[in-house]
């Protein structure tokens, strides 16, 4: 794994416009429940309006930064806001908007095998909300059968569910590729992760984080993942794909 400095971030590892993509955005947190409000201020909703629906999630890795997934740039809807610190799907009583100046996918972003599925936003001027930490550089913050934690608005309940008004919460453990490779095809771009059927990523989840908690409060956390390629087939399976944040040569990105 290669690291890179702040200064050529953008540079080497995102191309200026964005790359097609072919998997589905998918929306919710299935099988969780509501965190703590003023909890996980670092998840960010990104939005088309201001104050509409979030139809993605990212997670503000420095205070003028998001990290998402490259369906959340432009496929379903324009990513033209992102609403750090907030607790609800919509609207502007809580957290702060701020407007998205550029988005850009990774440069070995592949929309037929999914791997480097990660993008960056731009914003057009610092949040006060503190940034979530980025894993070590020495693969150290992922390891297989360690719990974890999914944040996002999507469904609650599927196929007929909404998206959630509050911020929701799921526990799950992260498998071994090897292990995970019976279900799906893997690269080291990637991690998996699940908490049993019903607990799982779907609809409007996609680009959120999953977070490794060290200690009681959130200063600590750890984004080792993005909601990615979800189950391909159905939400609440028991093991899903996240883009895999160490592996993408990120740690170095200035906070």
């Amino acid at each position: 794994m290669k690291s890179i400095t702040t200064a050529s971030f953008a540079l080497i590892l995102f191309g200026v416009g964005a790359a097609s993509a072919d998997h589905a955005s998918r929306v919710l947190v299935l099988g969780g429940g509501a965190v703590p409000s003023g909890t996980k201020t670092y998840t960010t909703g990104i939005r088309a309006t201001i104050d509409g629906d979030s139809f993605c999630g990212g997670s503000l890795i420095s205070p003028t930064h998001v990290l998402t997934t490259t369906a959340c740039i432009g496929y379903t809807k324009p990513a033209n806001w992102v609403s750090v610190g907030t607790h609800y799907l919509n609207g502007t009583h809580d957290g702060e908007q701020i407007k998205v100046v550029s988005a850009q996918n990774h440069t070995g972003f592949n929309s037929t095998s999914g791997s480097y599925d990660v993008a960056l936003l731009r914003l057009e001027r610092p949040s006060k909300f503190m940034p979530v930490k980025l894993p070590a550089a020495d693969d150290s913050d992922v390891i297989p059968g360690m719990r974890s934690s999914l944040v996002g608005w999507g469904y609650t309940s599927y196929p007929n569910g909404t998206k959630a008004y509050e911020l929701q919460g799921v526990g799950l453990e992260v498998w071994s590729n090897t292990d995970c490779a019976r279900i799906y095809s893997l690269d080291d771009t990637m991690v998996c992760a699940g908490g049993g059927v019903g607990k799982d990523s779907c609809n409007g989840d996609t680009g959120g984080p999953l977070i490794k908690e060290r200690g009681p409060g959130d200063e600590d956390d750890i984004v080792v993942g993005l909601v990615s390629l979800g189950s391909r087939m159905w939400c609440g399976v028991p093991r899903s794909v996240f883009a895999c944040v160490e592996s993408l040569g990120m740690d170095q990105l200035g906070h």
